[in-house]
């Protein structure tokens, strides 16, 4: 795997990271707009497109680009593994001085690179970028639930709003390279290295070609990971609710006692029980399935296999 020359130095200036998956047509459009944007930056780039074993010929046309430019590297994995762990091992095969990791549907705008990496020339170990583009108002409701759940609620602190794309100094880059966590998340990681970041705004662009990957249940689960990785509290929250069921029971027997006395004529409240059964029934197994979560991402660890597996690669070193 490529990272660094023989001297223990960068080995350019800049790489920019970038997964790919049903990408197709989009990887030549792709190289070309990364490529001018880094271009501006300097001649001294690389352009790393990971393959997330894509069902397309989305390796053909990556082999294809890196044929026509010596710049391009490809990177195909062994099988699909996710965009966490895709990221992760485009980050790793980057060699540059700085690194901007991004999604490869352009929706993510290349023209943000210059500023990325002025921002980091000045110091900054991480740059974060926000989206200034309105989303619907269903995303935008989401969003916000999102974020106030992390931040307010769970007390995370992470920067709200926050899109994939980011950029990382070299230092920054080793320290993320060096978290082994299975149960993987970009986001978190990020959030957990710390150092000196800043955050820009971006107009985030429509996807080029084809449709996302990304529908409501997949979302879901990402956001899920990002809680369960980098808070405990849901834990607590569940000792908190088993409290307040058991004060609530507790108020509930004491009132069908005293109605039980005062009012022996009233016939059983076989609706009220149903409908505390179905309420009580739906938080326990809510409660279950957020310790089932932490369980499962705990075997998941212990198992400690590969985050991934390399296929192959192109105009690496060790490549075909």
């Amino acid at each position: 795997m490529a990272d660094r020359d023989m001297n223990g130095q960068p080995g350019c200036e800049l790489s920019v990271v970038c997964t790919v998956y049903r990408g197709e047509r989009m990887v030549g459009e792709l190289v070309r707009q990364v490529g001018e944007a880094c271009a501006a930056v300097t001649p001294d780039h690389e352009i790393v497109l990971v393959d997330d074993r894509s069902p397309d010929g989305s390796w053909a046309a990556i082999v294809e680009a890196c044929r026509g430019n010596p710049r391009v590297r490809g990177v195909l994995l062994a099988r699909n593994v996710g965009q966490q762990r895709a990221v992760s091992a485009g980050l790793r095969h980057a060699t540059g001085r700085y690194t901007i990791a991004m999604d490869g549907d352009l929706q993510h705008p290349p023209e943000a690179i210059p500023r990325i990496v002025e921002t980091l020339r000045e110091g900054h170990d991480l740059v974060y970028t926000v989206s200034t583009t309105r989303n619907n108002w269903i995303d935008g409701l989401t969003s916000r639930g999102f974020w106030w759940l992390l931040n307010g609620v769970l007390g995370v602190g992470m920067v709200p709003n926050q899109l994939m794309m980011r950029g990382f100094s070299r230092r920054a880059l080793e320290m993320f390279n060096a978290y082994g966590e299975h149960v993987r998340n970009v986001v978190g990681i990020t959030h957990d290295i710390g150092l000196r970041a800043k955050t820009l705004g971006v107009e985030n662009r429509k996807r080029h070609s084809g449709r996302s990957n990304y529908g409501f249940f997949r979302r879901f689960d990402v956001l899920l990971d990002v809680v369960l990785m980098t808070s405990n509290r849901p834990l607590t929250y569940v000792i908190y609710f088993s409290f307040l069921t058991m004060a609530l029971g507790l108020v509930l027997g004491l009132v069908t006692l005293v109605n039980y006395f005062r009012y022996p004529d009233t016939p059983p409240g076989y609706p009220t029980l149903a409908t505390l059964l179905i309420c009580f029934g739906s938080a326990i197994l809510a409660v279950l399935g957020i310790i089932g979560r932490y369980l499962a991402n705990i075997y998941t660890e212990v198992r400690n296999r590969p985050l991934f597996h390399v296929d192959r690669t192109a105009n690496f070193p060790e490549g075909p």
